[in-house]
């Protein structure tokens, strides 16, 4: 019993590490040669975890895997990791509030146009500089040979007045000024022109702007630069996904050995209470034969005294040949029922072998179902290995949401705002000094071609559709990649579903296989059959219960064989009290059978002995008829009964039992 049971787990765990060698092959290098030393498997990132587990196939391993450790790291590692998404969450949650608060800031407003203008007249009327805007425009800001004249130092005075100017609107926050819009401004206010030697007044517009933009950086609020603060963002978030990925990958691990243990457990169980049974109905079997050899030997022991007897009776007188008769009768009657005694022990040595060959059976369903259920999570494995660990690795999780990640309206964005404003600049100049300038080169060299552009908003709105349109196909095909992450891709399963098929008694993982391996010929050809309702399996091992009936057939024809040893014994037994009768008879006529009286008196005594030993010898051969059939019903509701489906308590990896005969 101990044998088979360490052989059935022996082999599910050489199966496991067969696999689980060529699962490190395929996985991490899929040149390498089997003969190389690979990776070991980590489970939550423990390398001795399951190398532990799979460290040897032999009996002493298996017996002493030290379950209690291996369940604490995985433990650990949980708690650990739980502590690290919960720093992370909380970090990424302050990081958005104070993203937040930066871009919800108030911001300073431009000067206007006629603010500007405002600064510029104020600063040039100043004592000591130009005297007026007109003075400053026909001097050309204080060009030599130019007139009015003006003071060597105006331009230094006009500077000097702007900073005091600007001073108050500018400290309080409130406004800000742009340089270059300053200076766009003051040369068109000024008429500047293109020429900064011809016109000083360029120069000087450009250090009025950088005066003014001096004093305005003190004090201007701009939009908070956020920058920095979403790369930090944006690691945490990874950091934050790798975590959980991790997480959950070692939550699904542990589930995953926490079945394998409870399943190899249950499974021996349940073949040490199959083997029991079995091993007792064969020992009352054994018990039984053995009685009715004895019976026999007894009954033939009986029919010599008998003969012997009758070899005694030596008179030619008419009640020794009535005893004479008598005594044949008997023999007869004991050569026929030793005669059915030979054919219950052959029917016994028949129901010993036909109960071998449902053992047999019975092991072998047992430990096929376990290969296919081992097999089909170590396909399910390979594919959470090799395909979606490393969906998971470059951050797209089951949880992740893609459109987090992506603008559902890209003209809310910043940098859709930034654009229409670079793109405001550069049309504004193109279609406006550019092609003025141009204009009066065109007889020459026709330039305008430059800047011969569309309507400002329908270009802005173009490149809004360009950006939209592609995180649309983008956002699409990230779905697409995660759909994979699910284990039941291109099927109505569900994890509900799959689990009331493996408490029917499909192999737990099968129905994870078809959206890879649905076309491979292994699936098609015989994984697929396994499936309930469906496949071809079930229904073949429907036949060991069809065994099983035979079997109980062959044990009431066992009972009528017997019932008919008890019949012929009654008839021996009259016999023998009519022999006895007739020999008493002999010995009160019979004065020439003196001589042998006393062994005939010797005889009858043994006779009546081994008539009471036949009896009680029957007694016990129906009491151990009795019991063995009581064993064999036993038997059976284990092998039917006892594995119905929904066990209770009973993980999906541990639902490998017999109740799939009976479907």
């Amino acid at each position: 019993m101990i044998h088979f049971r360490v052989a059935a787990s022996a082999a599910v765990l050489l199966s496991f590490s067969a696999m689980a060698a060529r699962m490190k092959i395929e996985v991490h290098d899929q040149h390498i040669d089997p003969g190389e030393t690979v990776a070991a498997v980590t489970v939550c990132e423990d390398d001795a975890i399951w190398d532990t587990i799979m460290a040897s196939p032999d009996v002493s391993s298996i017996r002493v895997i030290p379950w209690k450790e291996i369940t604490d790291s995985m433990d650990n590692y949980l708690s650990n990791e739980g502590v690290l998404v919960g720093n992370l969450v909380r970090e990424i949650e302050k990081l958005e509030v104070e993203i937040q608060e930066k871009k919800s800031a108030k911001v300073s407003q431009v000067f206007s146009d006629e603010q500007i203008q405002q600064f510029i007249t104020d600063s040039v009327e100043a004592t000591g500089s130009f005297g007026s805007v007109d003075g400053a425009k026909t001097s050309a800001c204080g060009k030599p040979g130019k007139k009015p004249r003006v003071p060597f130092d105006a331009m230094d005075v006009a500077v000097e007045k702007i900073a005091s100017l600007v001073q108050p609107p500018l400290s309080t926050g409130e406004w800000k000024s742009e340089k270059k819009t300053f200076d766009g401004v003051c040369k068109q206010f000024l008429d500047a022109g293109d020429d900064e030697l011809a016109n000083y007044c360029g120069e000087v517009c450009f250090e009025l702007a950088d005066t003014v933009q001096g004093v305005s950086d003190k004090y201007s609020k701009s939009q908070g630069d956020t920058a920095k603060l979403e790369k930090v963002l944006a690691k945490k978030k990874r950091q934050l996904l790798d975590a959980m990925s991790r997480k959950e990958q070692c939550e699904r691990s542990k589930q995953n050995i926490d079945g394998f243990q409870k399943y190899l457990e249950s499974l021996d169980e349940e073949i040490i209470a199959r083997h029991t049974a079995v091993r007792k109905a064969e020992r009352d079997l054994d018990d039984a034969q053995w009685s009715l050899e004895e019976l026999e030997k007894a009954l033939a022991k009986q029919r010599g005294l008998v003969s012997d007897a009758e070899k005694l009776l030596t008179g030619s007188e008419e009640t020794v040949r009535e005893a004479r008769a008598e005594f044949q009768a008997v023999t007869e009657d004991a050569d026929k029922f030793i005669e059915q005694i030979g054919a219950a022990k052959n029917q016994l040595s028949e129901m010993r072998e036909k109960l071998a060959n449902m053992k047999n059976a019975v092991d072998t369903g047992l430990e096929i179902k376990k290969y296919v259920s081992t097999t089909a999570l170590k396909m399910g494995y390979y594919v959470d290995v090799a395909v979606r660990q490393p969906v998971r690795a470059i951050g797209l999780v089951e949880e992740t949401n893609v459109w987090d990640y992506f603008s559902e309206d890209v003209t809310t964005e910043q940098c859709s705002a930034t654009f229409k404003h670079q793109l405001s600049d550069f049309h504004q100049y193109c279609t406006g000094p550019a092609m003025e300038a141009f204009e009066k080169i065109k007889n020459f060299v026709d330039l305008t071609p430059l800047c011969k552009l569309d309507e400002e908003t329908k270009i802005s709105g173009e490149g809004d559709t360009g950006v939209q349109t592609r995180i649309g196909l983008l956002t699409q095909d990230l779905a697409g990649v995660q759909s994979w992450l699910d284990p039941f891709k291109g099927t109505s399963m569900t994890m509900e579903k799959e689990q009331e098929k493996i408490e029917l008694g499909e192999p737990e993982g099968l129905r994870q296989l078809m959206g890879v391996y649905g076309d491979i010929k292994f699936y098609q050809r015989y994984m697929k059959e396994w499936k309930m309702g469906r496949g071809l399996f079930h229904e073949l091992l429907k036949q060991l219960v069809e065994k099983t009936k035979v079997l109980e057939g062959d044990v009431l024809t066992e009972e009528a064989l017997l019932q008919k040893l008890k019949d012929a014994l009654e008839v021996i037994v009259k016999k023998q009290e009519g022999a006895k009768a007739k020999l008493n008879t002999a010995l009160a006529d019979e004065e020439a059978a003196i001589e042998g009286k006393e062994e005939l008196e010797k005889i009858m005594a043994s006779l009546e002995t081994d008539v009471a030993n036949a009896r009680s010898l029957f007694t016990d051969l129906e009491a151990v008829l009795a019991k063995a059939i009581q064993m064999f019903q036993r038997a059976k509701a284990t092998l039917v009964s006892e594995h119905a489906a929904g066990k209770d308590g009973i993980l999906a990896m541990s639902e490998m039992h017999m109740s799939v005969l009976d479907n």
